[in-house]
């Protein structure tokens, strides 16, 4: 398949036309990032730093444009397309401030040497895979800390928001006269295996599904590639007997709904201690009824949800809310709550990409940590408790998972390292550690008298 389209997920409507391009246009593409890497692995901090608040200058100024061509491509309310340039140009923002210092050489006292440094220094051409759910954040999230660290970007995006992916590579193309920092390269996954095994390559970062994550990481591992994986969840949200009921319901629909509920660290099981379920389920419901929702961003994960929310009903859960989709074209599904009395361990391994919440009522938090962590995922959590102390604690020590909250939802955050474990992937975005992932901690020790 050489050609594909972008299609409005509201109203079936084709809107471009598009093609791959060919691996000898992806190899050229190779060699002209790893010629401007070696140019702008010698540039300053400041000029780093000063290229990266250009960038979040254009990012504003396209921030209309944007929201409406992810409006357009996968459904995305407008005001959320907004708050995601906007969120992506603190980023750039924060790293142009920051990197300098995260990555300042680390002087090492005890050593067998006269003089020992941890150095950082740059890798190289960074490939990256990026998903349609969140098309500039997933980007920018990653590219930010890459460039700041020495890095230049192969993008390859997702086929849904090419157009998203074309206005992001401009932006880029525009930043500096002397290198392209991103090269932005609509490849099929053939290629994409070979652009992985190109020797000018020495990273490679992907977010999207599990199954998807194991195929670049095999294809990374048969080369020996460093990589990051920022994959599937099923992020579990405890509500503890003790817990502020009306904040729980409010707090846990925000995170069910996020992007029509198409996020990796939406919140998707809430296990609820049964003294306080009644309470909280009417809560939930009257919430989610009042919501506004975006279509799906394709009409194939309607059908998916459809397929899912018939699973849910044969392990035991009873919808209370929604259920099922409108008739007509689009590709929407309303906001759906199904509650299981009982237990079953499939539910704990379904990952649900849509506004659907499955509740689960527990006699006790001992059983609501055992379903939370009996799933495969891992990326984020939450619980809601009065007891701040007890809280902490529990979501410290027991909650399985890579970032976790209390009386909150999971918000990714540039301060903040954002990544999971199990089947949530590897690595880390964001935060100091997030721009170490791209670098070489690289040893630099001297014998003899340094003065």
């Amino acid at each position: 398949m050489s050609a594909f389209s972008t299609v409005n997920p509201a109203t079936g409507e084709l809107l471009k036309n598009y093609r791959y391009v060919s691996w000898e246009e992806a190899e050229l593409a190779l060699r002209s990032a790893h010629h401007d890497f070696q140019i702008w692995r010698q540039t300053s901090y400041q000029e780093r730093s000063q290229i990266l608040h250009h960038l979040a200058r254009a990012l504003r100024e396209h921030k209309a444009e944007f929201a409406q061509l992810m409006n357009q491509e996968m459904g995305k309310l407008l005001s959320e397309g907004k708050a995601e340039v906007e969120k992506c140009a603190v980023t750039c923002e924060y790293y142009a401030k920051e990197a300098q210092g995260m990555l300042r050489n680390q002087e090492v006292t005890s050593s067998p040497y006269t003089l020992a440094e941890v150095s950082f220094q740059p890798l190289g051409v960074i490939f990256s895979i990026m998903p349609w759910n969140f098309p500039l954040w997933q980007t920018i999230r990653f590219a930010a800390p890459a460039v700041m660290a020495g890095n230049v970007i192969i993008l390859k995006h997702a086929d849904l928001t090419a157009g998203t992916a074309e206005l992001i590579g401009k932006i880029f193309s525009s930043l500096t006269s002397k290198v392209r920092l991103l090269r932005n390269v609509h490849v099929s996954h053939e290629v994409a295996a070979q652009i992985i095994a190109d020797p000018h390559v020495q990273g490679v970062t992907f977010t999207g599904s599990s199954r998807g994550g194991r195929a670049v990481a095999m294809e990374a591992a048969k080369h020996l590639k460093k990589i990051v994986l920022e994959l599937g969840g099923s992020d579990a949200y405890l509500v503890l007997s003790d817990a502020d009921v009306e904040l729980a319901a409010k707090t846990c629909v925000r995170a069910r709904l996020v992007n029509a509920g198409q996020s990796c660290v939406a919140g998707k099981r809430f296990i609820v201690h049964q003294d306080v379920s009644k309470d909280f389920i009417a809560k939930y419901v009257q919430e989610m009824q009042g919501a506004e929702l975006a279509p799906l961003a394709h009409k194939r994960f309607q059908d998916q949800i459809i397929e899912q929310v018939e699973k849910l009903k044969s392990w035991g859960g009873k919808v209370i809310l929604g259920g099922s989709a409108p008739q007509g074209g689009g590709s929407f599904y309303p906001a759906t709550v199904v509650v299981f009395e009982k237990n079953h361990p499939d539910v704990h391994r379904e990952e649900v990409f849509g506004p659907v919440a499955s509740i689960f009522i527990v006699k006790s938090t001992e059983e609501a940590f055992e379903l939370a962590n009996s799933s495969p995922y891992g990326l984020g959590g939450a619980i809601f408790t009065k007891d701040l102390k007890k809280g902490k604690e529990l979501v410290e020590k027991e909650l399985q998972a890579g970032f976790v909250v209390v009386n909150d939802q999971v918000k990714s955050d540039p301060h903040l390292p954002f990544g999971g474990i199990k089947e949530s992937g590897y690595g880390r975005e964001l935060g100091h550690f997030g721009i170490l992932e791209f670098v070489n901690i690289k040893t630099v020790a001297v014998a003899g008298d340094v003065s």
